[in-house]
C-alpha cells in the first residue's frame, strides 16, 4: 500500500532538498512553508474536511521527508461558519523534529492570498524561494509532462531561489519536479524491482502530525509524539 505524496516531488521542495543536501546551509535550524490558495470553492466542508486534513497532508509529508519524524507539535486552525458548517479554512503547524531542527507550515484558502514560499535557515546562512505550483498550474492549463519532458516541471528563473551566506548571494537553479515519476516508481516496486515511493508507514506517520496539529490547535497545547 501506498499513499500519494505527490508534493515530494514539486520542484521547489526538490530544490530545497538539494540545498540541503549540498550542506551550503550548515546545521538546519528552522524550515518555514507557506502555500496559501485564493480557492474558497475548492475547501472541504465539515468535521471530516477542512484545509488541514487536505493540503496540509502534503505540506506536513513535506517536512518529515527532508528533516525526518516530529518529537513534537503545536498548531492553531483559522475557523469558518461561512458554508454552514464549520469548517477549519486555515492553519499554522510548527514541528520539532527528532533531529532539533524546527519547522512550521502553513496555509490558507479565504484570506484572497496566493503565495508560495520557502524559507530555510542554518548555522552558515539561508536560502528564500518564492515560486509557483509548477506542475499543477501546467496540468490546469492543460499540457501534460508526456509532451514536454525536457523542460516538463522546472520553474522559470525568475522564481529561482536565493542563497545568502558569507560568501555572497547565488540563485539556485530550479530542480525538475516530477509527479509522474511516482508511477513510474509505483510500478517497479510492484513488480519487485525497487522500493515503494511512499509507504502506508510514513502515511501514518502524516497522520500522527495531524491528529496532534488538531488536538494541540483545541487544546492550545504542545504534544508530544
Amino acid at each position: 500500500m501506498n499513499v500519494y505524496h505527490n508534493r515530494r516531488r514539486d520542484a521547489d521542495i526538490l530544490t530545497l532538498a538539494n540545498v540541503l543536501a549540498s550542506g551550503e546551509l550548515g546545521e538546519t535550524w528552522r524550515v518555514h512553508s507557506t502555500m496559501d490558495q485564493d480557492n474558497a470553492d475548492s475547501l472541504e466542508l465539515g468535521a471530516s474536511g477542512g484545509l488541514l486534513r487536505d493540503l496540509g497532508s502534503h505540506l506536513v509529508d513535506q517536512m518529515l521527508w527532508l528533516l525526518g519524524p516530529a518529537s513534537h507539535v503545536h498548531a492553531t486552525l483559522d475557523w469558518t461558519d461561512r458554508f454552514g458548517e464549520r469548517t477549519d479554512c486555515g492553519f499554522v503547524v510548527t514541528m520539532t523534529h527528532a533531529s532539533g531542527t524546527v519547522s512550521t507550515v502553513s496555509a490558507s484558502k479565504l484570506n484572497h492570498s496566493t503565495t508560495r514560499e520557502l524559507r530555510a535557515y542554518g548555522s552558515r546562512g539561508s536560502y528564500v524561494a518564492s515560486g509557483a505550483d509548477v506542475q499543477a498550474d501546467a496540468l490546469m492549463s492543460g499540457r501534460r509532462p508526456i509532451e514536454e519532458p525536457a523542460t516538463w516541471g522546472i520553474d522559470s528563473a525568475e522564481n529561482w531561489g536565493m542563497l545568502s551566506t558569507r560568501d555572497g548571494r547565488e540563485a539556485i537553479a530550479s530542480a525538475q519536479g516530477n509527479y509522474a515519476g511516482f508511477y513510474t516508481e509505483f510500478a517497479r516496486a510492484v513488480r519487485g524491482d525497487g522500493p515503494e515511493p511512499v509507504p502506508a508507514t510514513e502515511g501514518i506517520r502524516t497522520l500522527e502530525v495531524l491528529d496532534a496539529a488538531r488536538r494541540s490547535a483545541l487544546e492550545n497545547a504542545v504534544v508530544a509524539l
